[in-house]
């Protein structure tokens, strides 16, 4: 065999570090572990079915858009324009193929995630501490909500690796690199244009240090080019860039800081906000969506993380090292958007945060380990990572078996049987409720959600009226008065208690 040839090889896993046996180990275990979710608890998450919808009835000849017959226009049901674009290339092949798509893509989008959060800790976060990396990397490699949605079929896990990648490129100061991820990052979550405007900051500011506006232009021409395309797309297609979605949630959805009445009430809310997108730093349980419940430590653990976060920027400051003033910032602007600005934090939300705040975690960890003598340093950053990491490798299967119980019992013999049963009824049939995922993909009927995620019918009466959400939902039933009315067993009881209540005041 020719030498050179066989150098080749060699030479390419040099370049991408693939001969650190922990970096190889946290990639192949991301891999399995994700793999093993698939195949255990064939999970579909809700809102999954309400985007691959709109590939599904694009390559059907209805548009790029969800069911609806009472509405001539396409409708921007979906937030992430990743989420869609991902299924639209793979239902070219055969509709129905998106969905597993998106999920290969975040099989393979794992292992990324982790090589990347890897070689951050090494080069740039903790470079003398091997322990700090494995921390960092193998939570995203074995953390729970780090597999569940990118694994059940939203654009979660992708955001993860764009996120990573472009801190990366950032830091390394590949200005090409850093245009094509930033311009990903507006492509696969809105909220990532935090991101894309820190990212233009600093190549702003090299421009201005190599006194040549070339850096500035490369970056903005990469982003134009990438985003450029979809905002002129949806604004012609759609009539606006801003995704249906973005209108109901802001409409049907109260945030703590509009019935906080005292200063008190607003401090306590925003105290709760912050924790629902930290909580995740410890053993939690988000399969439904809406909130974490503590599984080991109740919350202390979380809290603790966040000081040692802090700890690590303090040193930072001290060290008056700004290199790594970029992610801090980014970590703080994501949580004080989600905290302030979202008026319902779904856990998916907190996912690529959680990723990067890990990363900050386990730099804290590995700056305090600093402190002690030299020959109990890596003993102690051992000890640390092993207990924090083993804390979550304990529940996996748990949370994994909650899952599959959760796709079995109730997406499967529940909403998926309400939505076939719903498929039968003539055509221009119409559903209200507030479940629209699964309903809605297997009835493909018109479906009046609330808060009007895929119906601008509901969002222009949210427009019209104030009243509180359950009122609100109720009123907003009796406009659309559609065939059929798909409610849980709490909502049903407390229409009927707010029926009641009408009619005994009439009387």
């Amino acid at each position: 065999m020719d030498s050179r040839t066989s150098e080749k090889p060699a030479g390419f896993v040099r370049s991408l570090h693939l001969d650190d046996p922990w970096l190889v180990g946290l990639m192949a275990l991301a891999f399995v572990l994700r793999l093993i979710f698939w195949m255990y608890t064939r999970r579909i998450w809700e809102d999954a079915l309400i985007t691959v919808l709109h590939s599904e009835n694009f390559y059907h000849g209805l548009g790029l858009t969800h069911f609806r017959i009472d509405d001539p226009r396409p409708l921007h049901g979906f937030t992430s324009p990743i989420s869609v674009l991902v299924p639209l290339i793979a239902d070219r092949f055969h509709v129905g193929w998106g969905l597993s798509f998106q999920k290969l893509l975040s099989l393979f989008g794992g292992p990324v995630a982790v090589w990347f959060s890897y070689r951050l800790m090494r080069e740039y976060l903790a470079p003398m501490s091997k322990a700090g990396a494995v921390l960092g990397a193998g939570y995203i490699a074995i953390e729970h909500h780090q597999i569940l949605w990118g694994m059940a079929g939203m654009e979660t896990q992708l955001a993860t690796v764009i996120s990573l990648a472009s801190i990366y490129f950032l830091l390394r100061g590949n200005i090409v690199a850093i245009g094509i991820t930033s311009g990903l990052c507006l492509l696969v979550r809105p909220d990532f244009v935090l991101w894309t405007a820190i990212a233009a900051t600093v190549v702003a500011y090299t421009s201005y240090l190599q006194k040549t506006a070339r850096p500035l232009l490369t970056f903005a021409g990469i982003v134009a080019l990438l985003y450029g395309p979809w905002l002129l797309f949806t604004t012609i297609y759609y009539g606006s860039p801003v995704p249906n979605t973005i209108v109901a949630k802001t409409l049907g959805y109260v945030g703590y800081w509009e019935v906080a009445t005292t200063p008190a009430m607003f401090v306590s809310g925003t105290i709760v906000a912050f924790g629902r997108v930290f909580l995740p730093l410890e053993p939690v349980f988000g399969g439904n969506g809406t909130g974490f419940i503590p599984l080991v430590h109740g919350y202390l653990l979380a809290q603790l993380c966040l000081v040692v976060i802090v700890i690590g920027f303090i040193f930072e400051l001290v060290r008056r090292r700004w290199l790594l003033w970029p992610v801090y910032a980014f970590a703080a602007a994501c949580a004080c958007f989600l905290a302030f600005r979202a008026p319902v934090i779904f856990g998916w939300y907190a996912v690529p945060l959680c990723a990067l705040l890990a990363l900050l975690l386990a730099k804290g960890v590995a700056d305090m380990a600093s402190l002690l003598p030299a020959n109990s340093r890596p003993a102690v950053a051992w000890l640390v990572t092993v207990a924090y990491l083993a804390s979550f490798a304990a529940v996996l299967p748990m949370t994994f078996r909650a899952e599959r119980n959760i796709q079995a019992l109730v997406e499967n013999k529940v909403r998926k049987q309400i939505g076939l049963y719903l498929a039968i009824t003539p055509v221009d049939t119409t559903i209200a409720g507030e479940p629209l995922g699964y309903v809605g993909y297997y009835s493909r009927r018109t479906y009046y959600d609330y808060p009007g995620l895929c119906s601008r019918k509901v969002t222009r009466w949210l427009q019209a009226h104030k009243y509180p959400r359950v009122w609100k939902t109720l009123q907003m039933f009796s406009y659309v008065r559609p065939n059929y009315l798909v409610l849980r067993k709490k909502e049903y009881e407390g229409f009927l208690d707010i029926a009641r209540t009408l009619h005994a005041t009439k009387k």
